[in-house]
């Protein structure tokens, strides 16, 4: 049936050829212009909100990548107070003793230039101190029963 000997084949090859090739007509320029614009204008829309696409997704991942303020936290009541170091709280070496300053009596600590003492409790023993962060608590001590 494929056989490439066959007249009647061949005969029908040249025959739609012929009719092709009467039929064809080239197109107008202009219509070949419109065309040709036509997908320049669609390529640049999508090439334009490929960019504003892009653009908006950098911005939005840049803002949720940036060190925003701490959110505010509901009021308690009582207040506590945030865990770290409060506004008391002050970076840097921490006050010196100077050499005309009296010497602190038996059991006696320095808090800001003034001498103090450690409270004590009944029975000569002195009470452990709270850190100055967390001068909120108190310390309690039960004497030795």
């Amino acid at each position: 049936m494929n056989d490439p000997s066959d007249p009647s084949l061949r005969a029908l090859f040249r025959a739609a050829a012929e009719h092709g090739s009467r039929e064809a007509t080239t197109l107008p320029v202009a219509r070949v212009v419109e065309r040709g614009r036509r997908a320049h204008r669609r390529r640049l829309a999508l090439a334009t909100v490929t960019a504003g696409v892009v653009a908006v997704l950098g911005v939005a991942t840049a803002a949720s990548l940036a060190p925003g303020p701490d959110p505010v936290l509901p009021a308690t009541s009582p207040s506590v107070p945030a865990p770290g170091p409060g506004p008391t709280h002050r970076s840097g070496p921490l006050p010196r003793e100077t050499e005309n300053s009296t010497p602190p009596g038996p059991g006696g600590a320095t808090t800001e230039g003034r001498r103090t003492r450690p409270p004590t409790a009944s029975g000569g023993t002195t009470a452990p101190m709270a850190p100055p962060e967390t001068a909120t608590t108190t310390a309690t001590t039960t004497p030795p029963g």
